[in-house]
């Protein structure tokens, strides 16, 4: 038995990466729907590369919080 996909809806990269900026953390939803539209894009902006790269640094210097 095949477990259930989940579909997750189709927002765009900045309007997620502001949400997880404004509120300095990220959920398991927010990491997959932020993934979902990263990956379902051909190229990036040179916006959506910058906001990438502050959530990236964000997690790594412990600006956002990783929450269930």
């Amino acid at each position: 038995m095949q477990s259930p996909q989940v579909c997750f809806p189709k927002f765009p990269v900045d309007q997620i990466a502001n949400r997880i900026l404004f509120l300095r953390q990220i959920t398991r939803i927010d990491q997959h729907l932020f993934m979902s539209a990263l990956l379902g894009k051909a190229l990036l902006s040179v916006e959506e590369q910058n906001l990438v790269e502050q959530i990236y640094q964000g997690l790594h210097r412990g600006w956002i919080k990783v929450v269930e």
